[in-house]
């Protein structure tokens, strides 16, 4: 009687194991497709508009569901890698922070036709260093403050000032490589202050690089993107330079040949040209594309 009751029981027992293990199954595959089912969007981005990407980001990833993987570093680097990887290519679409190279790539037919689009305008600014920033003997203190009071902007002359006095070491980005390492040069050059600065120069492989140089203490002053300043909090002092100074920094964008995700490139241009994102520019450290 006993053995014929497990008998009977024991194909049950192994019916609702069965069911209990395929359930389980089924739950893990319905988990792996949906971490499978967020397209991933492969962004190589000037160092100087990371900050705002970064800050933009929880934004755009919630309304496309999708998850931005970003590469940040100097346009002419990621320039040469987007030339280098077109048998397998390693980014969707690239945020550059000059004209020059999405122009280059166009050229070489490397990308969507009539992707490139303007989507900010660059700012510099000089950034000191607390032992800097508090030395009387800079000036740098004293005029940040008379700024802030009246709401002016640095002169010609006092940006000489600051810039052409002194032994400090002025950090810059690459020129040949970062767009804002080139505006600087170009601007250090026609203020005629090159004579003075060329020896203590020193350069940082893009404008990210130049902050963390800054911030550990291996150069006094730096002309950095104004994003890079804004980003770098109390950390140092720092001042906006006036655009006229410079050349114009434009950047844009273009959405690369080979893509897998053109409907999301798509979006994120259209994202970053909207009229919010215009309006936020500003407080990121850009000016608006148009």
């Amino acid at each position: 009687m006993t053995e014929h009751t497990g008998n009977f029981f024991r194909p049950r027992l192994l019916c609702r194991t069965g069911v209990t293990l395929a359930v389980f199954l089924v739950s893990l595959l319905l988990a792996a497709c949906g971490e499978r089912a967020q397209p991933v969007l492969r962004v190589a981005v000037d160092a100087s508009f990371q900050p705002a990407l970064e800050a933009l980001r929880p934004e755009f990833e919630a309304a496309c569901g999708c998850r931005l993987q970003t590469t940040a570093g100097a346009s002419g680097l990621l320039y040469s890698q987007i030339r280098a990887d077109t048998a397998q290519p390693s980014f969707d679409l690239m945020l550059s922070a000059d004209s020059a190279r999405p122009v280059l790539l166009e050229k070489a037919g490397l990308t969507v036709p009539a992707s490139r689009q303007a989507f900010a305008r660059g700012q510099l600014a000089v950034w000191a260093n607390p032992v800097v920033s508090k030395s009387k003997s800079s000036g740098f203190s004293r005029l940040s403050m008379e700024l802030a009071k009246s709401d002016a902007t640095l002169t010609p002359r006092q940006l000489i000032l600051l810039l052409g006095r002194g032994k400090h070491k002025l950090v810059v980005a690459d020129p040949q490589l970062a767009p804002d390492g080139d505006a600087a040069v170009k601007m250090l050059k026609k203020l005629r202050l090159w004579p003075r600065v060329k020896n203590r120069m020193v350069y940082a492989g893009h404008s990210g690089h130049a902050q963390i140089m800054l911030h550990q203490g291996q150069g006094d002053l730096g002309v950095i993107p104004y994003s890079q300043a804004l980003a770098s909090g109390r950390r140092g002092q720092y001042m906006r330079i006036p655009e006229q100074f410079h050349p114009p920094i434009e950047l844009q964008m273009v959405i690369l040949r080979d893509t897998r995700q053109r409907t999301l490139a798509i979006r994120l241009l259209q994202y970053l040209r909207s009229t919010p994102v215009q309006q936020k520019l500003p407080e990121l450290g850009f000016r608006a594309a148009e």
